[in-house]
């Protein structure tokens, strides 16, 4: 019978960079109570702004008439619109933007199509996140983190990048 070769052998307990994210606010006070139990310095969790966001918006319409009035008006104007969603419903949203700034030229480019009651608003307002870092998981502590995974709330880790 032939002999078999043995497979290389894999490095001695390599670690490995793994994160997961972003977390709000409390979503990170329930990661830090589960990560409590684990090795001192293993884990870190690093402050991962979320952007606020701005929309080019029309609205609030007074009904659905008024709404669908709009949209024909846009779509002559061969202007591109959506649902504003949420609490800006009976609105169109003419475009979403990371800043005040994208959305005020968007809003000049729209002047020069004819479009002239729309407005740039806030429709969501930076916020704090946080990202949790394993900078280097070996095989003692990936077998630790089945811990974590509940305070993960559906979140996976992945390579640290």
């Amino acid at each position: 019978t032939p002999a078999s070769t043995p497979a290389a052998p894999a490095p001695a307990d390599s670690a490995e960079c793994l994160q997961a994210g972003v977390f709000d606010e409390r979503q990170a006070e329930v990661l830090r109570t589960a990560a409590a139990g684990l090795p001192s310095g293993s884990w870190t969790l690093e402050p991962t702004p979320v952007p606020g966001r701005w929309m080019v918006y029309m609205g609030r319409f007074d009904d659905v008439e008024t709404l669908d009035r709009k949209r024909a008006e846009l779509r002559a104007r061969k202007v591109d619109h959506d649902r504003a969603g949420g609490t800006l419903e009976l609105g169109l949203s003419l475009g979403r933007f990371a800043s005040k700034e994208a959305a005020e030229r968007e809003l000049a480019n729209l002047g020069n199509k004819g479009v002239r009651t729309a407005r740039v608003i806030q429709e969501r307002a930076e916020s704090p996140g946080f990202t949790l870092r394993l900078s280097a998981v070996n095989d003692a502590l990936r077998a630790q983190l089945d811990v974590l995974r509940t305070a993960m709330a559906g979140k996976t880790l992945r390579t640290c990048g």
